[in-house]
């Protein structure tokens, strides 16, 4: 047992340091650029869906989306009817980093290291430093998840822990509380969701129950941005919410059809359990967005009501 959470200590470890890496060298690369972008921006809804699926696509993170808009918010750079629809793109644009994990790239994680270890100790330009940086954060999630996938390969013939998974895939409200705690202390739905496609992998974990943990994780992911704004105006507070309302909201109305999205993701890929989680998490969200955009202003309305 010692050996199992050593080895799994050391690749979440890895994989967590990667994120820090990869979220804090994009962000230096593309920061500028994309609050830049947000400012006074005056554009068809559907298409700030558009923004926020590229921004968080590339920051590989829905919580620094979020949080870039709370402060232009605060900022009165941009009004929360504005931030609304960035903040439904960017539940879709946190799933590519899921997409990529289920890509199994482990073995060829170093190339892009090697590269990034360069760029970061022999290059003088700051930029360049950071893309070396972003690279070396790369590769890491990578070679991180690789080690717990095979640290974790074991409990698989513990039959206690067999039974605890079981009960998350029998009653969806206990996952859904799991999910949202575990995420609450994580600060990272990226994270967590890459944990499911490792117990997935390992077969620690059914489809069933790593959906409805997931369905909570998404709910957790939106306290970062709600600390963030606990210090800012009203209208921050606000927009940091309606990040929480919207989650909220989506898994209330996927919640009668979880065993369709189960099913769904399992013939999406057959044989890929890694695939299964990450296709189910973003067919969530996507549809998340597509039922609820409509509804963005009465999101809007709601929360000014709340939070005066």
């Amino acid at each position: 047992m010692f050996e199992i959470i050593s080895v799994a200590s050391i690749g979440l470890g890895l994989f967590l340091l990667g994120m820090k890496f990869l979220t804090n060298g994009l962000n230096q690369v593309a920061y500028g650029k994309f609050k830049y972008l947000l400012i006074n921006l005056n554009i068809h809804p559907l298409i700030g869906v558009l923004i926020g699926i590229i921004i968080t696509g590339l920051l590989q993170s829905s919580s620094s989306t979020t949080v870039i808009l709370v402060s232009l918010v605060h900022a009165n750079l941009l009004t929360l009817y504005q931030a609304i629809p960035i903040i439904m793109g960017s539940n879709i644009g946190t799933t590519v980093t899921s997409q990529l994990l289920a890509f199994n790239l482990g073995d060829y994680a170093f190339i892009p290291f090697i590269f990034g270890i360069v760029f970061n100790l022999m290059c003088k330009n700051k930029k360049t430093r950071y893309i070396g940086e972003t690279l070396i954060g790369f590769s890491l999630i990578f070679i991180g998840i690789n080690m717990l996938t095979k640290g974790l390969a074991p409990l698989n013939n513990i039959l206690s822990f067999q039974k605890i998974l079981q009960q998350f895939g029998k009653n969806p409200i206990l996952g859904i509380i799991s999910g949202f705690s575990t995420i609450s202390i994580l600060q990272s739905s990226s994270t967590g969701v890459a944990i499911l496609q490792t117990l997935a992998t390992n077969k620690l974990i059914t489809i069933y129950s790593g959906i409805s943990i997931m369905l909570g994780m998404n709910i957790g992911t939106c306290i970062t941005a709600i600390i963030s704004s606990l210090s800012l105006n009203k209208f921050a507070k606000q927009t940091a919410f309606v990040h929480l309302f919207f989650n909220i909201a989506g898994v209330i109305l996927i919640f009668p059809f979880i065993n369709l999205l189960c099913n769904l993701s399992i013939y999406s890929a057959p044989f890929n359990p890694s695939r299964q989680i990450a296709n189910a998490y973003t067919i969530f969200n996507v549809f998340s967005t597509l039922i609820l955009l409509p509804f963005s202003n009465t999101f809007a309305n709601i929360v000014k009501r709340v939070i005066k």
